[in-house]
């Protein structure tokens, strides 16, 4: 599972606090069951290794060491826009189009672990970067269609205020997230956007108060092992991968388990640096 996030050591990572202020019965579902679909979507598959091709080439600037990170995609992919070809073909358009970064990077995939109060948030930023003498945190988004409505969800939103609170205890400083927006249509109207999500100091810190008031329900949840269920964010991205579970098993049952057993798999833990410095 997630090593950013850890019940017992009060640990706590950006996606489990979405998760629990989203639907706490899928936090339930997902970070104390810790339980996920035996078949993965393409655009979360598609995501995730995109993200690595990112990281490499900004890490090395090979490109063929870059694109060798899309061999993680399965060969046969359900959306024919998420493939393993397809991605090598965007990545190259990515790396002509910012043959010249305006910002520095400073930092890559920086891993932290910050107290607050009696816990910890936890999390990786992908980077880093100093634009015209500011410091901002970087996260590579991709989707079919871009626009400003896609890049407003940024703000507010748990990750990036997250982050952006993570950065300015690291590194002394933050002003917002710059949004790194992939389009993965066939044909879009634009292909690659960068936005902006500025933050003032009033908002980093008010997500302090957020993350602690958040993990307060979070913990009070668990304690009476009961989960409420938030029925408007059955359908917000799609249907919820837990919706069946919800409506047809969600009470004790055999046939829960052994639909669990049937269609979900456990996520494993992963060890995570214990070191909040950047390196």
């Amino acid at each position: 599972m997630n090593g950013n996030f850890d019940l017992e050591k009060r640990m706590y990572d950006s996606s489990s606090i979405a998760d629990f202020m989203g639907c706490p019965q899928l936090f339930e579902w997902g970070w104390v069951r810790r339980l996920e679909p035996k078949e993965a979507k393409a655009p979360l598959l598609f995501g995730k290794a995109f993200h690595e091709v990112l990281l490499e080439w900004y890490r090395s600037g090979k490109m063929e060491e870059a694109i060798k990170k899309f061999d993680s995609l399965p060969k046969i992919m359900s959306d024919d826009y998420r493939t393993k070809e397809w991605g090598e073909a965007i990545f190259k358009e990515y790396v002509e189009r910012y043959a010249k970064e305006s910002g520095k990077t400073l930092h890559l995939e920086v891993k932290f672990k910050i107290e607050i109060g009696e816990r910890i948030y936890a999390g990786t930023i992908d980077r880093v970067e100093d634009w015209n003498g500011k410091i901002y945190v970087d996260d590579h988004k991709t989707t079919k269609m871009l626009g400003l409505s896609f890049f407003e969800s940024y703000r507010p939103n748990p990750q990036m205020d997250g982050y952006c609170y993570a950065c300015r205890e690291l590194c002394g400083g933050c002003v917002g997230a710059i949004i790194n927006g992939i389009s993965v249509a066939k044909a879009p109207k634009e292909r690659f956007q960068r936005f902006i999500s500025s933050r003032s100091p009033e908002e980093i810190d008010r997500w302090r108060e957020d993350f602690t008031n958040v993990t307060d329900e979070i913990e009070r949840s668990f304690e009476r092992k009961k989960f409420r269920m938030n029925t408007t964010w059955c359908h917000r991205w799609g249907r919820c991968k837990f919706w069946d579970l919800c409506v047809y098993y969600r009470r004790e049952s055999e046939m829960r388990e052994k639909f669990i057993e049937q269609n979900f798999k456990r996520r494993e833990e992963e060890s995570v640096s214990n070191s909040n410095e950047i390196s």
